[in-house]
Formats: C-alpha cells, structure tokens, sequence
C-alpha cells in the first residue's frame, strides 16, 4: 500500500474531496423556543456515530442500493449512486467516491484503501479542537460506539469508556449497551465519568465560548418501548424535554440514537431544536439533510460509521438563529497521523484476545459487504451455513453491522463476532407455510418502505434463501410481497425455515459458532455463492428509481 504523509497526501487531493472533506453550508432555521444566541458568537461541534467498537482500520463498501420510503426517495440519502455524486459535485474516478458509492469502493484508481480506527479518529478530533479551541468547541458521540466489535462483545463493553475518552467525547447518548449488558451498564456508565443521556436523564448542558448549549439525549425508541409505542406519545414526551432545555439555553441539540427514518420525521415533528445529530441508520451524507417537503424541517446530521470519519460544525450566530457550515473528514489511515498514546492501549487491551480474535478462518473469495437494501455477501454465507443444519429455507434480519472485506482478505472470528452486533444470536429452526412467511416479509417491507418513517427499525429487507419473491416497491402495505415461491407443492405445507434474530432468546449455537464451522470446510480458492435476493418492481422514471443491480 502507498504510503503518503498527511501534507502529501492533500496537496495531491484536488479540492480537497479526494482527501476525505466535503462541505457545506446550511442557513439555520427559525427556533422561537430558546434563548437568542450571543451576538457574533462561534462554536465547533465535532460528531461521530455507529463506530461499532471498530478500533482497527476498517475497509469500506457503502450501500449500492438504498431504497426508503416513497416520499424520502430522490433526495439525500435514498438516491442512486451517480447521482449521489452529481449532487455533490464528485467524479466517479474520485478517491471520495470511494468512500460514497459501493461501485467506487471495488473500482477505485488506489483500491482497498483502510479507514478509520480509533488512533486515527483520536489524533483528528484533538488536532480539530486545538486548532478551534477547546473552550469553544463541543465532541459529541452517538450511539453504538460500545457494541458489535469481537473484543467488546469478549468484554461486555469494559473498555467503551475508556475509549471514548481517546476520543475526546464531552457527551453521549444512551444506546445498544443498555440491552446487552444490563447487569454492568451502571458501572460502565460511572466509569464513563461524563453525561450519558438516557430516557430518564436526557438533557446536559454545556457552556462553551459563553453559549449555553442543551443535549437533549433521545434513546432508540424501539429500545425504550420493546413491546411497541405510540408515537405521538413518544413526540410529546421529547416536545417536553425540548421545551425545558429551551428555557435557558441558546443551542438547543437533539443527540437522537433513532435510526434515520425516524430522526427525518422528528424533524418534521419537532419544535425548538436546532439540530438533530444522527446515529443507529449508519448512514453518511456529508451535507445536512432537510425534508424537502418542509420548509420547517429541522436539519439533520448523518456522520456514517465504524469510525471511518467524523463531521465538524462550524455554528455562527447571525440574528436570532444559528448559522451551520459542515465539513465530514474521511479518514484514510495510511495517510493520517494516529495517536501513538491510543496505538499503543489499543495493542495492549487487545492483547490477551488478539491471538483468538485474529484466527484465520477462510479468504475471502470477493467483497463481503453487509450494507444494500436486499442482501449482502456477508448474508449469503450465512445463509449458507444455515442450510447446512437441513433446513429447506432460510430467513433472517437484514443487520447492518458487519465489517467489510474485499477479495484475499483472511476471514477472521473477529469478523464473524461483528455480524450480530454483539448479540447473542443463537439459531431457531422453525416449521412456517407459505402465509406465515409470507407476513413476516410484509412486515419488514412495511418497516422499510411506509411513509410511517417513525417504524424504521434501521435494518434492511429480511433476507430469505430457498426461494424468491417481488418486491413491488409503490404498492400499499401488505401488498408489497407477491409471487413468493413455495419448495412444496401445497402452500399450506408448512417447511422448516432457519435462521437468526436478535430478539430470538432460544438456546443453541451461536451464529459465529456455526459460520465458523461453515468457513473451515471450505477450500482452497472457493467461489463466493450467487446472492440470493428479490426481484423489484418499479415504475420507470420515479424520482427515487433505483437499478435492481448497480454492480
């Protein structure tokens, strides 16, 4: 691999998009809720979310396709890849369309270029709030940052607070650790010696440069309420938050571990906030995003994951309002400086699991990638593994967790571990006709594609193998899956169907168990299965049209 030093690096970066920055401005929104801000007062909000625990470099394979609701589609970020560049004003041959397209990722002039990891990440965020002041400058951290790698699944989260300081993290919100580890989170959560917002706890707040800055914290909601809420219920109880961090500050932040489609809506929503910064969605769009269809909406930011990056906010007051300029900083780990104090406890923590961690498994045969709306090539060798236990189907979550790997890349536990963020995830192997199958499959489209955004449980499309369906993308709820074919010739028969979830509390092997097995029998120079996924049913010339296959 090339080796660049960082002044190199940029100099060789046309405009600086190639080393990993875009910008852009936004002008801020009218918020009669709060205080007005300082006359010409400035401040840094430095942001990052879903790094997954990921302290090593990680490769890069964004989503190809990305489908969302109806209404959604056409703007930022349910939009095709090419135009997902045209509108950022990015060439294809461009080293940031590596890091933003799934094409540019496999095709790139410098391929299989590493991003990220936390001594990079650590190194970026102290230059940034130097360089600003630290006494004007804020480090936010969203959810899952302690959750879904090898070493913190090992640890149960012992070392996410420890590595939150490496990043200069001043506040956090609430998210996956809660449900993992409820027996140690309180500790984690005192060693972490900072806010942590959390339902019941949700507003912080800060003084910086003279701003009185309120963090309100908003937690999953599915999280919160597992058995299902309301969600007007769910609006008021945040309505109220808001309305009593307004009251006496000038900056009011909603730290939201939502998902995507839920924070867009809460945008539309909500009144008195003046940012809403994103996480749990793991999705990366390097501008702020408002809801075209609303004038009102209030501006959200997507910050991507694994630590690949992070957004700097730079906040003006102008009038009554906040002035936002964005800027995300992709990471390129071979020509960032990194912290020598964070390499040298990443290697230390990691070294009495490193050796069981790092066992090689299998190569892998091509890109293994998680991310795409129908299914990754990580799903297809889990699928695979699952059919070995005679099951005639196979159906599981569309989770989009998972590291990526491009092809001679040695497989390893850790990898598999990521998989399920962290979850347990034992086996079922249960019998299902056609009709029950067929329901779960409408469920997971209704969750995807409903302009009920608030339902977005930020997973894919349930992946099934062992059979096939369309996807008619504008039909109504319930209507969406058709054509399901059937191994049996009665389609009341019922077959057995296996797979996984997170929520499936069963006892057995674990996934990661399974898969490792699979992997170890494979032989050398092994082919990577054909992608078993859904046809989809478009109308030709919709604003949000996607192909059925960018790659």
């Amino acid at each position: 691999m090339l080796n660049f030093s960082r002044r190199q690096f940029l100099a060789a970066s046309a405009a600086g998009l190639a080393a990993g920055s875009l910008s852009g401005c936004a002008t801020g929104i009218k918020n009669t809720l709060r205080r007005k801000p300082p006359a010409q007062a400035e401040l840094q909000l430095l942001f990052y979310a879903d790094t997954h625990a990921q302290w090593q470099p990680v490769y890069v394979h964004p989503a190809a396709n990305h489908l969302g609701p109806m209404s959604l589609l056409g703007q930022a970020p349910y939009i095709t890849e090419q135009t997902r560049l045209a509108s950022l004003g990015i060439k294809s041959n461009s080293l940031a369309a590596s890091w933003l397209t799934a094409k540019g990722a496999r095709f790139s002039v410098q391929p299989f270029k590493q991003m990220g990891g936390y001594a990079v990440l650590a190194e970026a965020l102290a230059e940034k709030r130097k360089a600003f002041g630290a006494e004007a400058s804020l480090t936010l951290e969203s959810g899952q940052c302690w959750n879904a790698s090898g070493l913190a699944t090992l640890t149960q989260g012992r070392y996410g607070p420890l590595s939150s300081h490496w990043l200069g993290a001043e506040v956090r919100v609430a998210s996956e650790e809660a449900a993992l580890w409820p027996e140690t989170v309180e500790q984690l959560y005192k060693d972490f010696k900072r806010p942590v917002l959390t339902a019941e706890q949700p507003i912080s707040y800060f003084t910086k440069s003279g701003v009185r800055i309120a963090v309100v914290g908003c937690v999953n909601p599915w999280q919160q309420f597992p058995q299902g809420f309301d969600e007007q219920t769910w609006l008021k109880g945040l309505q109220e938050q808001v309305n009593l961090a307004a009251k006496s500050a000038s900056l009011v932040l909603l730290l939201s571990d939502a998902g995507t489609n839920p924070n867009l809506w809460l945008s539309t929503q909500l009144q008195g906030v003046d940012l809403i910064l994103s996480s749990r969605g793991q999705d990366l769009w390097p501008q702020l995003v408002r809801v075209q269809t609303n004038q009102n909406a209030i501006p959200v930011c997507f910050a991507g994951s694994q630590g690949q990056g992070f957004v700097e906010l730079h906040l003006t007051a102008k009038g009554n309002d906040w002035h936002f300029n964005l800027q995300y900083h992709a990471l390129f780990s071979d020509a960032e400086p990194a912290s020598s104090a964070v390499s040298q406890q990443i290697t230390q923590l990691r070294a009495a699991y490193a050796s069981w961690l790092d066992q090689p498994l299998a190569t892998a045969p091509d890109w293994l990638y998680r991310r795409d709306v129908l299914a990754g090539s990580w799903d297809q060798i889990i699928a695979e593994a699952l059919k070995s236990t005679g099951a005639e189907l196979t159906l599981a979550p569309g989770l989009r967790h998972g590291v990526a790997l491009p092809p001679g890349a040695v497989i390893t536990r850790d990898h598999l571990l990521s998989l399920t963020a962290g979850y347990p995830a034992t086996l079922f192997n249960v019998p299902a006709n056609r009709s029950e199958l067929q329901s779960r499959l409408e469920v997971g489209a209704d969750q995807l594609l409903s302009n009920d955004w608030f339902l977005h449980t930020s997973e894919d499309l349930p992946r099934l193998t062992g059979s096939h369906f369309v996807l008619r993308y504008q039909a109504l709820a319930g209507q969406r899956v058709s054509e399901l074919n059937w191994p049996v010739a009665s389609t009341s028969e019922q077959v057995k169907v296996a797979g996984w979830s997170t929520h499936y509390q069963g006892e057995g092997v674990a996934l990661w168990q399974l898969m490792e097995n699979w992997l170890r029998q494979r032989p050398e120079n092994w082919q990577l299965p054909e992608i078993e996924k859904p046809s989809l049913a478009f109308v030709d010339g919709h604003p949000g049209w996607h192909p059925e296959a960018l790659l």
